[in-house]
């Protein structure tokens, strides 16, 4: 059932690097309306639907509740303080051809699919999404964290590892984290990962390997400057080994870890591999429930940086 928790708010932009219009979800905090002089942090939270964080009904595990309903009750306890949460749409308005957070190889091959317009969605998400967010709401942007699922991790990573001046921590849970070789310099060839046809658009027919490499997390952020990735705090979580092949990409994630520990850093999440997780979104707003409190105690860091910095 396709629905939405109402307590998330709608909002949609003509995007002009696609040249479709887009729309994502957005929910505020009390404080918003109670204070409207403040600005506050912000979590994107990604996926591919904007309805997907959102949709009490996504799956059957999940019961009726949402990744809002979590935010509240840690909010209640008090171990998170007022966050704008952001649920943008990056896939196709049916959200059968992923956005990937990736500028498409192949456009032409989801031409008549509406959402995708030229498939530039890497470009979208960093030259009209962000900008849009900032403007319409009253965002702090040096306080941004972005967290995903499946392929929503590998779009926080990738995003992370291509701009880290932008955030504050990175989430991930259960990635979809493709493999790479030649010391993390490029795509490992084969890797099943991306064999379905969902991706001929993002990635071209047949795969083309450049490309592939050109949008690898890993590969990214094995380019990119470690001071910057080490300012991050980085928090990944992912499904127990035993549920591997299908339930869990456990040794993705691992290896995405690996990576992560060449660069000198350490995973900020309790537990790696919960063992009661699976690919579920249940599962996936555990992982807001147990990380949430870590992504604001670094978003609180970057608020008390600018302040001193204001003083």
């Amino acid at each position: 059932m396709h629905s939405f928790d109402r307590r998330a708010r709608p909002l949609q932009l003509y995007s002009h690097v696609l040249g479709v219009p887009r729309r994502l979800f957005v929910y505020l905090p009390p404080e918003y309306t109670a204070f409207p002089q403040r600005r506050f942090p912000t979590l994107l939270l990604l996926r591919g639907h904007e309805r997907e964080w959102v949709n009490p009904r996504e799956d059957e595990s999940r019961g009726g509740t949402t990744v809002i309903d979590v935010y509240e009750r840690l909010r209640s306890a008090g171990t998170v303080g007022p966050l704008i949460l952001v649920m943008p749409g990056l896939a196709s308005d049916d959200n059968t051809v992923p956005g990937m957070l990736t500028d498409f190889r192949s456009p032409e091959r989801a031409a008549a699919v509406a959402g995708v317009g030229s498939g530039l969605f890497q470009r979208y998400f960093f030259e009209e999404l962000l900008p849009f967010v900032d403007l319409r709401l009253r965002t702090l942007p040096t306080a941004r964290a972005v967290a995903g699922f499946s392929l929503g991790g590998y779009m926080a990573v990738k995003a992370a590892a291509l701009h880290p001046e932008l955030f504050a921590s990175v989430g991930a849970f259960d990635a979809s984290i493709p493999y790479t070789t030649d010391g993390g310099r490029r795509a490992r060839p084969g890797d099943s990962l991306f064999a379905p046809p969902m991706f001929d658009a993002p990635f071209g027919l047949p795969r083309d390997e450049a490309h592939l490499t050109a949008n690898n997390p890993v590969a990214l952020l094995m380019r990119a400057d470690p001071a910057a990735i080490r300012r991050l705090t980085w928090i990944v979580q992912y499904g127990p080994e035993q549920l591997e092949p299908w339930g869990s990409n456990f040794y993705r994630g691992e290896f995405l870890l690996r990576a992560l520990r060449t660069l000198g850093v350490e995973n900020a999440a309790p537990l790696a591999a919960p063992p009661d997780s699976q690919h579920t979104w249940q599962s996936a707003d555990r992982h807001i429930e147990q990380t949430l409190p870590i992504h604001w105690r670094a978003l609180s860091a970057r608020m008390r940086s600018l302040e001193r910095a204001d003083a």
